[in-house]
């Protein structure tokens, strides 16, 4: 295991900042994954970190030790990090079985041959490849390939795992196979992980924290459940989520003791919440409430937001369901058990109320109030 310090990273290609003055640490024995939408910097970041981008300014330290450093000119070779990498390619020599590709990363390592031979085979068999030593590349599936270019990175044992979209080019079915996997990998090893991807699922299933990053800049450092229920800006919250989130634009207004949230629907739709210091009278916000947060109910129940039904997406368990304002200037969705929407069909009218949700400026985008249903009304 090892802690890893990006300071002040930052890395330029002609005029425009990749990653611009990141500042990360990354604990030992995370599963910190990069995460966000192409172009926003992640696998840059990773590459500065490996050794194969040399960053424009800016500090890196493992366990303490300068690998790099602009103003001190240090700059470690990546065969000197003690760090593997996997590539969204696998990168594996075609005229090497599987067995001569893993012992590739073992040709410098000063070890007795049946002492190879035996880490070998402890790593197919942790990668699931037992029985598949003497095949080459072009006998096996991309799910068997990329687990021999994991099995390569990890039987040189390094203190910190790299993982550059590693699963993008897979099937769904084999994607979920191998998150598996590599979760479980990460248990048995305990190293510290840096994963990029742009799969927010991959994200959320794979990691101890995710950093969020936009335009080279990191958005939110956080758990998970951090990141999905809390994020801290308008970006997160709109870029976390598969459905996408809901979002309302209203405006605020003192009322009493509290604060008015009035939303532009097409009706007048109140949300009340206690005093805040951060909301002030008159101020616009953005109302972000997931689609797994909207309750369905009776049109005819009093005090409810009253909308037609579009259309619903049953997928097993689950569903989704598109509502729309009379007016058909506003859509969101609503996910549900599929029974319960199995029978809603096209302009059927229902009621919804918010369970939870987050309210953020919408000029800046910053984080404002948290409410669930103990703490606000919906009217």
């Amino acid at each position: 295991m090892s802690i890893i310090e990006l300071k002040n990273l930052t890395k330029t290609f002609g005029s425009e900042k990749a990653v611009d003055r990141i500042n990360l640490t990354i604990n030992n024995g995370d599963f910190l994954t990069l995460l966000g939408p192409s172009g926003c910097g992640k696998t840059t970041t990773l590459r500065c970190l490996s050794g194969l981008e040399e960053p424009d300014g800016g500090e890196i330290y493992i366990d303490g030790r300068c690998i790099f450093s602009h103003e001190e000119g240090i700059s470690i070779p990546p065969g000197s990090r003690n760090l593997g990498l996997v590539f969204q390619n696998y990168a594996l020599w075609p005229h090497m079985t599987v067995n001569q590709n893993i012992a590739f990363g073992l040709r410098k390592a000063n070890l007795e041959k049946h002492v190879k031979e035996q880490r070998i085979r402890d790593v197919l068999s942790m990668v699931s490849l037992d029985g598949l030593a003497d095949r080459y590349p072009h006998e096996l599936s991309g799910g068997q390939q990329q687990r021999v270019a994991v099995a390569r990175m990890v039987i040189t044992q390094p203190n910190i795992l790299l993982f550059d979209e590693p699963l993008s080019n897979l099937d769904a079915k084999l994607r979920m196979t191998l998150r598996a996997e590599l979760k479980r990998m990460h248990m048995t090893l305990d190293a510290t992980t840096v994963y990029v991807t742009h799969d927010q699922i991959e994200a959320m299933t794979l990691s101890t924290r995710i950093a969020i990053m936009k335009a080279g800049i990191i958005q939110q450092v956080g758990t998970p459940q951090e990141i999905y229920q809390f994020p801290a800006n308008l970006f997160v919250a709109d870029f976390m989520g598969n459905p996408t989130t809901n979002l309302f634009h209203a405006t605020a207004q003192k009322k009493g003791a509290g604060i008015e949230l009035i939303l532009d629907l097409a009706r007048e739709v109140n949300l009340s919440l206690p005093e805040s210091e951060n909301i002030h009278d008159g101020q616009k916000v953005v109302v972000n409430v997931r689609p797994e947060d909207v309750v369905l109910h009776d049109p005819q129940t009093p005090s409810q937001l009253q909308l037609k039904v579009y259309t619903t997406l049953p997928a097993g368990s689950e569903a989704l369901t598109y509502l729309r304002t009379a007016d058909e200037k506003s859509e969101f969705i609503v996910k549900g058990p599929e029974e319960k929407h199995r029978e809603l069909h096209p302009e059927m009218a229902v009621g919804v109320t918010f369970k939870k949700g987050n309210i953020y400026d919408a000029d800046g985008g910053a984080l404002l109030y948290s409410f669930e249903t103990g703490n606000a009304q919906m009217h």
